[in-house]
């Protein structure tokens, strides 16, 4: 799927833009800046060697799998053979808390596991919001368990709950550099603590920000999953293919939003 040209998407508000805004007025230019310039840096470094990292294959391995069995006429039994265990009547945190066992024997780095498992979990939730009939809670299952992971089974529906994986992963990314070099730069507990305060008030930007990034990726995965799993599951080498090449693409659109400031 290399041959697939992917165009620079413009997101609604530029990187620096939210940082200034989550600064508010007693912070210097120079100071969200940086912040801004080394949050970005950090995050592009850390995606650099990511796709090696088995806690993260192993959980997007997981949200294939899903989306694979889902096809089938007994999906539970199919997860159980590969080593995801559900419940008999599993709800949307059933499917959450499988993901964080299915990978805890496979972590490499807890720090990338667990903005992975996070990452998972917060698509999950999101793709039960987008996808089931009926509103459902967390701890409420569908009459079948499986019928809105069957939308993920195909190209068009696995690249939007690809898209949400990467989305999230990105956010939580940015939002864990942001506070760190926040503290590091701003020398005045003061600033820390007002910067702290305004950034949970701006969530909903940075999440928006990541969401516009990782659509870079959503064209690619469609084409990726009707070529490798319309048969049966991908293998690992090819799901670490993917992975190379969706967390290259974030970076570059991560680089370009870093070049615009």
């Amino acid at each position: 799927m290399g041959h697939v040209r992917m165009s620079v998407l413009p997101t609604s508000q530029k990187w620096r833009n939210i940082i200034q805004q989550i600064a508010g007025m007693h912070i210097s230019n120079v100071e969200i800046a940086d912040i801004a310039q080394q949050t970005i840096q950090n995050v592009r470094n850390r995606f650099r060697h990511i796709r090696q990292d088995n806690g993260v294959l192993g959980t997007f391995q997981f949200l294939v799998n899903l989306a694979v069995a889902s096809r089938e006429e007994n999906p539970q039994a199919r997860l159980l053979d590969i080593g995801i265990d559900l419940p008999d009547s599993p709800t949307p945190l059933s499917f959450a808390k499988a993901v964080n066992a299915y990978i805890a024997p496979k972590m490499d780095s807890f720090e990338y596991g667990e903005i992975a498992q996070r990452a998972a979990g917060d698509a999950i939730s999101i793709w039960y919001r987008q996808n089931q009939a009926h509103k459902l809670s967390l701890f409420e299952s569908l009459e079948d368990p499986f019928e809105v992971w069957r939308k993920a089974g195909n190209g068009a529906g696995f690249c939007e709950l690809s898209r949400l994986f990467f989305a999230k992963f990105t956010q939580r990314y940015l939002e864990y550099f942001l506070e760190r070099e926040a503290s590091a730069a701003l020398s005045n507990i003061d600033k820390r603590i007002e910067f702290e305060e305004r950034l949970e008030e701006h969530v909903d930007a940075i999440s928006l920000h990541a969401f516009e990034t990782a659509e870079i990726t959503q064209r690619f995965a469609a084409g990726w999953f009707n070529k490798y799993a319309t048969e049966g599951v991908p293998s690992e080498k090819e799901i670490e293919g993917f992975l190379s090449h969706a967390f290259g693409k974030i970076r570059d659109a991560l680089q370009r939003e870093d070049d615009k400031e």
